[in-house]
């Protein structure tokens, strides 16, 4: 058999991949289930960090730093705004252009959210020593440098605009 016809199973690059997905994808649902409670999708929450952090944003803005679609962003944006916790604001100068703020009681459940949501976060992780998350951490930076930006900073901007 050669190296190129050995079967999946074996192929150790991939099964990787595929335990990274798995566990990244367990460990996010279960970080998650708190806000679930609270009515919110993870990518809500990463939104109203975002406005948190930020102040108002275009859509396309909080798109890149979340790192998703514009047409994602327009349904989180599209559920929170029925929620309450966002408005848009179309920009005065330019009408093609809509910001998204947060609402108070968009501040109001976030700031509530944010430190359970840390705490969650650090619990999910405390089972990895401070040195196996640092090694961690590296291996992922090798894997996917992009990834070094952290959520609420802007994305790369890959098309070089």
């Amino acid at each position: 058999m050669t190296e190129k016809t050995k079967p999946i199973a074996k192929d150790l690059s991939v099964t990787t991949y595929v335990k990274l997905v798995r566990t990244a994808e367990a460990l996010h649902s279960e970080v998650s289930r708190g806000l679930m409670v609270e009515g919110l999708t993870a990518s809500q929450f990463s939104a109203l960090k975002v406005l948190r952090l930020h102040g108002p944003l275009a859509q396309r803005d909080i798109a890149n730093y979340l790192l998703k679609t514009g047409g994602n962003i327009t349904v989180v944006v599209d559920n929170l705004e029925k929620q309450g916790l966002v408005t848009r604001i179309r920009d005065t100068e330019d009408r093609r252009f809509v910001f998204v703020r947060l609402t108070e009681a968009g501040e109001e459940l976030f700031d509530r959210l944010y430190q359970p949501h840390l705490e969650r976060i650090r619990e999910t992780m405390e089972a990895v020593s401070e040195a196996n998350l640092t090694v961690l951490l590296e291996l992922l930076e090798q894997l996917h440098p992009t990834t070094e930006v952290p959520m609420c900073q802007p994305a790369p901007d890959y098309l070089g605009e």
